[in-house]
């Protein structure tokens, strides 16, 4: 249908959606004023469609400009998609999923591989360390009731000492660089299982310390009977660290023994199982000792030894001290303590003490600096403290409810040596930068007339690093002291009556 004035031959004009919209509202418009008078015509939306189609729709201003109220305006629908379309995109979506998901699916696969790889390796190695005969000390060692700790000093000084010739910072960052990244996180507990992780063998355990307090720990349990070690890690470290797993697979799959490594208070996951702070060793021996009440508590371990590095060192000779006093003396198997601590007051001096830049203790410091910053953070404490003297000071010593000097003579070696009457070994290195030989000569001076310490100073080691400047002299050496002390599971308790 054609309308004036217009072509027969040219197309309708389209109309606008504007338009069709004006059209609609005047056509619901005139039907409800239809309605209204009783009037029986109406305009339907189809007819107004109809109109807007042929072109003949009013002007759009006209429309909203009606007589009465204006009709309420509907939404225009959103059209559909075709179903072509809807295919199309599916069918893409699907491909690019699959172009993405492959990738990470391979990746999967091939991580799996390797764990199954490691899983089966672990489990070899588990058939051939439960395939190995229980522990035994070597030939040649004496009975029990002729043990003395003269006769293990001769024999272990008859081992030959041939050091590397490296630097002090060589040798440390030798034996240590590769838990750089471990002190920088270790004020963190959630992630101080970075970088290193223990083997199959070794489960997780929480020990109950001295007043209940409850400590992480790992431990490797063979199936025969035999002797354990306690091996307890330095200021700044934790039991995940590349240093202490390593000594403890030696100790677990070469010497057979029993091993339980743990994290010292206010270190790695024990800050998380225990709010109490570090106590420069004093606490942390009464923690050993009662681990090793646990330990003795399971049938299958025959003695418990200790080894230590550094402030773990200063736990060993607490711990040593104090099993010396309790009557069931649980640190029975003898203790080691590498590089230790002996008089805190003079080594948190040290540690508090900005070095010259030449110092091989001055990159260590930054590291120090940082430690502090993050332990500072996650306590809440004080922005101003800035070293370990402020730190102990607004923590440590408040938290136990002592005076400083107090906190640190009791923690001191020094003070308390001459009464320890249980084997104790301490090595320390004449070039230690961070705990500086004196503390060795303090304790060789403590324990001038006691019989059961032997205080061994070497050339050079830096600090907790024999490993890395003569290691068979070193691994020998704490070998050699354990299994002397060591209880065989054949052999009756040493304070047992002997036929």
């Amino acid at each position: 249908m054609s309308h004036p004035g217009q072509s027969p031959n040219k197309p309708a004009r389209r109309a606008s959606p504007r338009e069709r919209l004006a059209v609609a509202a005047k056509a619901r418009a005139d039907a409800i004023a239809g309605s209204k008078s009783g009037s029986g015509s109406t305009v339907t939306n189809a007819d107004a469609a109809d109109m807007v189609s042929e072109g003949s729709a009013p002007d759009a201003d006209a429309a909203t400009a009606s007589d009465g109220a204006a009709a309420p305006i509907r939404t225009r629908r959103t059209p559909r998609i075709a179903p072509h379309a809807m295919r199309q995109a599916n069918r893409a979506r699907r491909t690019w999923f699959a172009f993405l998901f492959f990738p990470f699916f391979a990746i999967y696969q091939v991580l799996d591989a390797f764990r199954e790889l490691r899983d089966r390796i672990a489990r070899a190695r588990g058939i051939q360390l439960q395939a190995r005969p229980p522990f035994a000390r070597p030939e040649g060692m004496p009975a029990p009731q002729d043990r003395s700790v003269a006769d293990i000093v001769d024999t272990i000084g008859s081992f030959p000492f041939r050091p590397e010739r490296i630097s002090t910072n060589a040798a440390f960052f030798r034996d240590h660089g590769p838990d750089a990244l471990g002190a920088l996180l270790s004020p963190n507990p959630q992630i101080t299982t970075i970088p290193h992780l223990y083997p199959r063998p070794f489960e997780q355990r929480l020990f109950a310390g001295h007043g209940g307090v409850q400590l992480a720990g790992m431990q490797a349990m063979h199936a025969h009977r035999g002797p354990a070690v306690v091996i307890s890690h330095g200021l700044l470290m934790t039991k995940n660290f590349d240093a202490i797993i390593q000594l403890s697979k030696r100790a677990f799959e070469q010497w057979g023994f029993h091993v339980v490594t743990v994290d010292l208070r206010g270190w790695g996951q024990s800050a998380w199982t225990t709010d109490a702070p570090a106590s420069a060793g004093y606490l942390e021996g009464r923690d050993i000792v009662e681990i090793c009440r646990e330990l003795h508590r399971d049938p299958r371990v025959t003695s418990v030894a200790g080894i230590g590095y550094s402030l773990g060192g200063a736990s060993m000779l607490n711990a040593a001290h104090a099993s010396s006093l309790a009557g069931d003396r649980p640190l029975d198997g003898g203790t080691i303590a590498v590089s230790p601590p002996t008089v805190i007051d003079v080594a948190l001096d040290h540690i508090s003490t900005k070095p010259h830049w030449r110092d091989p203790f001055f990159g260590l410091w930054h590291v120090f600096q940082a430690a502090i910053k993050g332990t500072v953070r996650r306590r809440g404490l004080s922005p101003d403290i800035a070293t370990w003297r402020d730190l102990t000071t607004a923590l440590s010593a408040p938290y136990y409810d002592i005076p400083m000097d107090e906190f640190c003579a009791r923690a001191s070696a020094a003070n308390f040596a001459h009464e320890i009457t249980q084997p104790v070994l301490a090595i320390h290195a004449a070039d230690d930068f961070l705990v500086p030989v004196q503390h060795a000569y303090a304790l060789q001076d403590a324990v001038v007339d006691n019989p059961w310490v032997h205080v061994d100073v070497r050339d050079v080691g830096a600090h907790v690093s024999f490993g890395a400047v003569d290691p068979s002299w070193y691994y020998s050496t704490l070998r050699r002291w354990v299994e002397y002390w060591a209880t065989e599971p054949n052999q009756p308790p040493e304070d047992a009556p002997i036929d």
